[in-house]
């Protein structure tokens, strides 16, 4: 009874932070991405694999804009990507987690963001960019925490709370002699 009131208790917390937004081949359709992904068709198997994909949605995301999970064959997206106005950072999150799947299941292996999968995004007709630049993902927006140096002024954004103590830590480029940090208060608007 201890097991299934535990594994209750860790599937409502997945769906309380995750939800699922479709399979890939309808996203697709949907939101008209198709003339990227059918480059992929040659590939066969791993195509048809990622066709059948679910997706889902991160209400826990913060940074991150998405991420593939290949053995379970799902995506996930950040909920951000789903705001009006944002349809191209969404559509290129999806090609760009798509072509992980893709890489992986066509290779074997996990490719990352190596050569492997640098081609597969080629294949989709896409530019091999590996970080995003989305001022809604920083972690400057996101920041629960946030630490400055006194030497250099060098802040460091931290999106949930540290686990290491302001005062064992200092700056990375001024070392522990001048890297001395400091805490500065968040404003209201979440901006320091």
């Amino acid at each position: 009874m201890t097991a299934n009131f535990l594994n209750s208790t860790i599937e409502k917390h997945y769906l309380s932070s995750s939800s699922h937004l479709g399979l890939v081949r309808e996203l697709a359709s949907k939101w008209n991405l198709f003339c990227y992904l059918e480059f992929a068709d040659v590939l066969g198997m791993p195509y048809q694999e990622l066709l059948d994909c679910r997706v889902n949605i991160s209400k826990r995301a913060k940074t991150r804009a998405g991420i593939a999970y290949v053995r379970d064959r799902r995506i996930v997206l950040n909920s951000a990507l789903l705001k009006p106005g944002r349809e191209k950072d969404r559509d290129d999150t999806f090609v760009h987690e798509c072509a992980h799947v893709l890489a992986d299941l066509h290779h074997g292996y996990s490719c990352k963001h190596g050569k492997l999968w640098k081609e597969m995004m080629e294949l989709l007709g896409q530019r091999p960019e590996i970080r995003h630049n989305l001022s809604y993902l920083s972690r400057e927006t996101h920041a629960v925490v946030i630490w400055k140096c006194r030497g250099c002024n060098q802040k460091y954004h931290f999106v949930r709370r540290p686990r290491r103590k302001l005062n064992n830590s200092y700056c990375r480029y001024c070392g522990p002699k001048l890297g001395v940090l400091k805490s500065i208060p968040i404003t209201k608007d979440g901006f320091d």
